[in-house]
């Protein structure tokens, strides 16, 4: 997509709202004219042989209603602007969203802090250009009807007032790719500073404990320096630019003025036209200098436009202007969730054959199938680097599956990341992400939700003794990505998110990961207490393994084995090995360890 075609479908956005602006800014810099040709007539007649009081009263009369009427133009014009960008603002951005939502596991080619100056420098860089693009009807009119009262009183001088339209669109032609690369420079050092925040706060207890403040201040201090360098060379260039452009604009404003001076003393131009010609420069020179950084404008702009369709999956960049209904005064509909009706409450799910590689490299999983029935707990286990979050990530869409099918109720799921989400299936991966609201926002995430069910997933979750330690309960503030609370914590609160969407199918990938076995035994145990609980879960844990009803066992990304712990401790070499380094990691009783394992045999 072009910035031409760009910009064509950005203005055909809400047309009928940019044509009512454009018409109002028209009119709103087209105004002047009449004060020109007002202040024309009057200063002829001054000079003249006139001794009509109405020379005096008339063209003030006209001057005091053009002045009241180009207020009221104004704010109306004003009011419209107003709407029309807040409407440019919402499309990019909602669609921008829309991408980034749309990338399979969300791993985005760009990091949160270049992401988020593309939401906000790409877009206000957009905004500019379109205000100027509204601006430009009233300018050009004006320019247009200008230059013929112009030339009909004198065509030398009004040459001489046209010629910096071309100096300006020349030197702001050959100054473009420069403009590009400051720009992009610019974006770039404000998204790895803005990015590198980010990171700061997500990682402020491994900062303390690996003594690292002096190291990660040290860094700061170079990124910021580097985006100061970048941002102030951008900056400078553009109004150095802009300087540019007026300086070639008062010299030639001068010239004319000069030339003005010596035609009136050639009996070749009045006072009033002088007046007329003195009205008229002023915005006559906005309008040339605007047709200029305009120019400018569009250079740059190909910067913002190339960043914001990083965005987007190869193939869908052009979904940056897709149109849709943007509510910016009234409250949006109810979003209705159709996928209950096409797919029913999960009987049986199917995989088959899943496979997915990583790009340039060898790993991955391959040909992995299995059928799990309502009211089971599938457990995927295997050593580290084996596939098992690979395997999940790639049933939940979240990575592209190169291979495979995946099978509700017997349907096959074409997009798995569009159905194989709450209410059918809710995931908590191994790193969860919480916002820097209260807990209580964070497990329920907007959603309605009376005290009966919100206790209920906080006891099946382990956490209402964490919540007697909390100094606000359910209202204490979790920080940046949860920083207050402890790993486990972070883990067990993004598990009562997951109870809270109430799914047919829930997928825990390894909460051995920040949980002891005696908070994880107890949540296996409440979960397992409501009947028909449908799970599957990545775990080494002799819980978990002992409770399940099948399990699957990954190694090199394939899979070794499959069945109960039972028929896999007699036939699978790798699930010994597995059983027997957990009794080494597990903090559980040994003697329990032992009859459970004599009972399973």
């Amino acid at each position: 997509m072009s910035v031409r075609e760009f910009i064509g479908r950005l203005l055909r956005f809400r047309l009928a709202l940019y044509i009512i602006d454009g018409f109002l800014w028209t009119l709103f810099h087209s105004i002047p004219l009449f004060t020109g040709l007002a202040m024309q007539w009057f200063f002829n007649r001054v000079t003249g042989d006139s001794h009509s009081l109405w020379f005096l009263a008339v063209p003030l009369i006209v001057i005091s209603l053009v002045r009241f009427t180009r207020i009221g133009v104004f704010f109306t014009a004003f009011f419209t602007w107003v709407t029309h960008i807040y409407h440019v603002q919402a499309i990019l951005r909602t669609n921008m969203l829309a991408g980034v939502m749309r990338w399979p596991g969300r791993n985005l080619p760009a990091s949160p802090g270049e992401a988020m100056t593309r939401f906000r420098e790409d877009v206000q860089e957009v905004v500019d250009y379109v205000e100027s693009w509204t601006d430009f009807w009233g300018f050009f009119v004006f320019a247009v009807v200008s230059i013929v009262i112009m030339v009909r009183i004198n065509w030398p001088i009004t040459v001489v007032a046209v010629l910096p339209l071309l100096v300006v669109t020349l030197l702001n032609n050959l100054t473009g790719n420069r403009a590009r690369r400051y720009s992009r420079m610019n974006r770039e050092a404000t998204g790895r500073i803005t990015g590198f925040i980010a990171e700061i706060f997500g990682a402020v207890q491994a900062v303390k404990l690996g003594q690292a403040e002096d190291n990660v201040i040290a860094r700061f201090v170079r990124l910021n320096e580097e985006r100061r360098q970048a941002a102030l060379r951008d900056n400078l260039f553009r109004q150095w630019v802009q300087s540019m452009n007026q300086h070639v604009l008062n010299i030639s404003t001068g010239i004319i003025l000069l030339m003005c001076a010596s035609e009136m003393r050639a009996g070749r131009f009045t006072v009033g036209d002088f007046a007329l010609f003195t009205s008229y420069l002023g915005s006559f020179a906005n309008s040339v200098s605007l047709f200029g950084y305009m120019v400018y404008q569009h250079k740059r702009l190909r910067v913002a436009l190339d960043r914001m369709r990083i965005l987007f999956r190869p193939g869908e960049e052009n979904r940056l202007m897709e149109y849709r209904d943007i509510h910016l005064y009234t409250d949006p509909p109810e979003i209705e969730d159709d996928r209950k009706e096409v797919f029913d409450p999960l009987h049986t799910l199917e995989v088959r054959g899943l496979t997915y590689a990583y790009p340039n490299s060898e790993n991955g999983v391959r040909n992995v199938s299995f059928r799990l029935k309502r009211g089971q707990f599938l457990v995927i286990t295997g050593r580290i680097g084996s596939g098992k979050s690979t395997l999940v990530r790639t049933l939940l869409g979240l990575l592209p599956r190169d291979a495979g099918s995946v099978e509700w109720n017997g349907r096959v799921i074409e997009n798995t990341a569009t159905v194989l989400v709450p209410p059918r299936t809710a995931y908590t991966p191994q790193v969860p992400r919480l916002f820097s609201d209260p807990l209580r926002e964070n497990i329920t995430q907007g959603r309605p939700a009376n005290q009966a069910s919100l206790w209920r997933v906080v006891h099946h979750a382990v956490m209402e003794q964490d919540l007697e330690t909390l100094e606000d309960g359910l209202d204490t503030f979790v920080g940046p990505r949860g920083v207050m609370l402890s790993g486990g914590q972070i883990q067990r609160s993004a598990t009562a998110r997951m109870f809270m969407t109430e799914a047919d199918l829930l997928i825990f990938d390894d909460l051995s990961s920040a949980l002891d076995v005696e908070t994880e035994k107890q949540l296996w145990e409440r979960l397992f207490a409501e009947h028909d609980a449908t799970c599957i879960a990545v775990s080494h844990r002799r819980e978990a393994l002992a409770r399940a009803d099948l399990i699957l066992v990954m190694s090199d990304g394939e899979v070794e084995g499959i069945g109960t712990l039972g028929e896999l401790l007699a036939t699978s070499t790798e699930m010994q090995r597995l059983w027997q380094g957990g009794s080494d990691e597990d903090a559980g009783d040994a003697g329990e360890d032992a009859q459970t394992e004599e009972q399973l045999a």
